[in-house]
């Protein structure tokens, strides 16, 4: 059997023969709540060593401190990290009740705490494994399902052969707006340039007054 490992406390016991524990060091340090006779009956609370540190912090660091808000002194016997620790509990019979009921209920938390992290690990290499074992359609899938934002981006970086065939390919309703919409110097230029055709038929299209004028005047 390993030497038990000693942890803080308000009043180092040592224990003797069979169950009798006595204390070490100076009896007049002992905080004024604690009797000699508690020493006589303590109440023993049984768990995972690994338990003592996750109740009381590292080292046990903390029994000082539940030692004097519970008005009763804690003795940890530990033999084994990976084995069972024990806790013995010296006070009032109701006190020892008390304190030893909530480090039941810790270790209970505890453990429940380590069963859930224990499970999520897992969980969480399972959902990276199957995050890039994605099957050749499913990434085919992926890469055709582009974002609006890429969507737009690509509709407006369209090649210079599609604009110029946009370009080409005007709307009737756009066509005959650019033709009645032409600048002054391309109506006069164009009214000068008449066919041979249009011009005969604007000579034999004369007013009466201007056909009849060299009659009058012969």
């Amino acid at each position: 059997m390993a030497t038990p490992r000693r942890f803080p406390t308000l009043v180092q016991l040592e224990q003797r023969e069979g169950t009798l524990f006595t204390v070490l060091g100076n009896l007049s340090k002992r905080p004024y709540w604690f009797h000699s006779e508690y020493l006589k009956s303590p109440k023993a609370v049984h768990l995972e060593a690994w338990l003592v540190e996750a109740i009381f912090g590292q080292g046990g660091e903390h029994i000082p401190h539940v030692e004097c808000v519970s008005q009763t002194l804690l003795h940890v016997n530990q033999w084994d990290p990976e084995g069972e620790a024990e806790i013995l509990i010296f006070g009032r019979p109701y006190y020892q009740k008390d304190v030893a009921k909530m480090i039941m209920n810790l270790a209970d938390y505890h453990r429940q705490l380590r069963a859930q992290s224990s499970e999520e690990v897992p969980a969480q290499d399972a959902a990276r494994e199957a995050a890039t074992q994605r099957s050749p359609e499913a990434a085919r899938e992926a890469a055709t399902q582009r974002s609006p934002e890429a969507a737009r981006e690509a509709a407006t970086q369209r090649s210079p052969e599609a604009a110029r065939e946009a370009a080409t390919q005007r709307s009737p309703e756009a066509a005959r707006e650019a033709a009645t919409q032409r600048s002054p110097e391309a109506a006069r230029e164009a009214a000068t340039q008449r066919s041979p055709e249009a011009a005969r038929e604007a000579a034999t299209q004369r007013s009466p007054d201007v056909t009849q004028d060299p009659v009058t005047r012969s």
